[in-house]
């Protein structure tokens, strides 16, 4: 296969951290405004409620601890604990505002705030579910297997797109990879298979 063969996709890269804080701040005034979330096919359910748990817990937790700390700490302590608080809601609230899409022209697989991988709709022949863990978050090559790209906030990923012709994705310092599959992290497997069938 020529390197005219290959189709080109696009990667968006983790913008650095006052990108992501950007994000979630974003994501969390439009929850508070009630704006209704992009459509899509939603995906890191298990790193959803296990932030929610954690900032429940937390908040809790700091109630508890500010009344066993001196008068003149508290107000310092009360501004940390909301922004630890606020920060593990907009993680949540900038994973359910960006959902992978499947067009008629493309297939974006989004992580929300570590970057995104946009394949054409044409190369994608296939989608399978898959139990497995990859090292990293956000798009990263997949150690060990030539050919491969994961896009997904944590390292489990139960999703595997199968390209052909592969696609040639620039993931920065990484280097470039022509791809032939993407493992992803989807909530439906089945949601995601049918949304791919449906696709023009």
């Amino acid at each position: 296969m020529t390197a005219m063969e290959r189709a080109a996709g696009d990667v968006t890269l983790r913008p650095g951290w006052a990108g992501i804080a950007r994000v979630w701040g974003g994501a969390l005034w439009a929850v508070l405004l009630r704006r209704r979330p992009a459509p899509g096919l939603r995906h890191s359910a298990e790193l959803r409620q296990l932030v929610l748990v954690l900032a429940v817990i937390e908040a809790v937790t700091a109630v508890l601890l500010s009344s066993m700390l001196p008068p003149v700490v508290r107000p310092l302590h009360a501004v940390l604990e909301l922004l630890l608080v606020l920060a593990g809601l907009g993680l949540v609230a900038a994973v359910v505002r960006h959902p992978h899409t499947v067009e008629a022209e493309r297939v974006v697989l989004r992580t929300g705030f570590l970057g995104d991988v946009t394949l054409p709709r044409s190369s994608v022949r296939s989608v399978a579910p898959v139990v497995r863990t990859a090292a990293g978050r956000g798009p990263r090559a997949v150690p060990g297997e030539a050919g491969a790209v994961a896009c997904s906030v944590g390292g489990s990923l139960n999703v595997a797109l199968h390209l052909d012709p592969p696609v040639r994705l620039d993931l920065g310092a990484a280097g470039v990879v022509d791809a032939t599959t993407v493992y992803a992290s989807a909530d439906s497997w089945p949601g995601f298979a049918s949304a791919l069938r449906a696709a023009p």
